[in-house]
């Protein structure tokens, strides 16, 4: 048992890491969308909002996944377990929809910036985001369960998210549901933004960089989205098909596949707000208030909304 034990270690030391960081980074994301009141200046807000509360969520139901790791038990009840299963399905889906809608948002408000999208239509795009996140992860998790496995050693103990005979019917559904149907919709607004920008007649400097620079934001989506998450559903083929066994390698692979998919929640914030050209100065602001308790002579807000 040396083995799995350091392997269960050296896992939950590394999304330890990584939920102490999307953690703070999340936190942040809500602070600032707190502190400078944006949700009802800026449309595009309100969705950046959704996907990090789904992150958030997500990022709160990954000590559970630890403590199974690391003592290899599920420490709650069987209701327990379905529930936690619903809630990590509705999370990854309402995360991964949120995704979605910024980018149908930011390809809306620059193909037709004299009718964007109005405060109605994304809080419908809110609404539908989670309502389709919940019908989605229902029947996918209705036959989660705790299973105990007993060896020569010791029983354990796992919550697993459907029974053995539904297994693959299941990872086809979120394949589908969670990736391929995602990615669908991001790469069409990532081609209608660069078809705009290709045929789009000569604009000013200023519209130019925005739409590239939406368009750039749009592609990262889809490059972060795609090397979280594919990885995972390959190493579930390669289950399949019977090509995976226990090694090194495999192991290996099964590890940086599982990191890869904690990390997505930890990316969104900072790709998508923190590194946003419309937050800079709030975010430095935010810190010098943080690290720096003196007196400061009143800043007047500077006006950027570019997407």
């Amino acid at each position: 048992m040396a083995v799995p034990n350091t392997y269960g270690l050296i896992f939950v030391c590394t999304c330890g890491i990584i939920l102490g960081i999307g953690l703070c980074a999340n936190l942040l994301v809500f602070s600032l969308f707190a502190k400078h009141n944006t949700l009802r200046k800026n449309r595009l807000d309100l969705l950046l909002l959704s996907m990090t509360l789904a992150d958030f969520l997500t990022l709160l139901l990954i000590p559970l996944t630890l403590h199974s790791a690391a003592t290899y038990s599920w420490p709650l009840s069987d209701t327990s377990c379905k529930v936690y299963q619903f809630l990590l399905a509705f999370s990854l889906a309402a995360s991964t929809y949120s995704l979605c809608a910024v980018s149908m948002a930011r390809a809306m408000i620059i193909t037709n910036p004299y009718q964007p999208p109005t405060m109605d239509t994304v809080v419908l795009m809110f609404v539908l985001v989670w309502a389709l996140s919940f019908f989605i992860s229902l029947p996918l998790r209705i036959f989660a369960r705790k299973e105990s496995v007993a060896t020569n050693q010791s029983d354990f103990t796992f919550c697993l998210p459907t029974i053995h005979e539904h297994h693959y019917q299941v990872v086809l559904s979120q394949f589908v549901l969670y990736y391929f149907v995602p990615m669908l919709v991001i790469a069409f607004n990532y081609v209608r933004l660069a078809l705009f920008l290709h045929r789009s007649p000569v604009m000013s400097a200023s519209s130019a960089r925005n739409t590239r620079r939406a368009s750039i934001m749009v592609f990262l989506a889809a490059v972060t989205f795609s090397v979280c998450w594919l990885p995972g559903y390959v190493l579930e083929l390669c289950v399949y098909l019977g090509l995976y066994s226990h090694g090194q390698a495999w192991d290996m692979f099964y590890f940086i596949c599982t990191v890869l998919q904690y990390l997505h929640p930890c990316v969104n914030p900072v790709l998508y707000v923190l590194l946003s050209r419309r937050y800079r100065h709030r975010r430095a602001a935010w810190f010098f208030t943080c690290h720096r308790n003196r007196v400061q002579p009143q800043v007047t807000s500077i006006n950027n909304d570019s997407i």
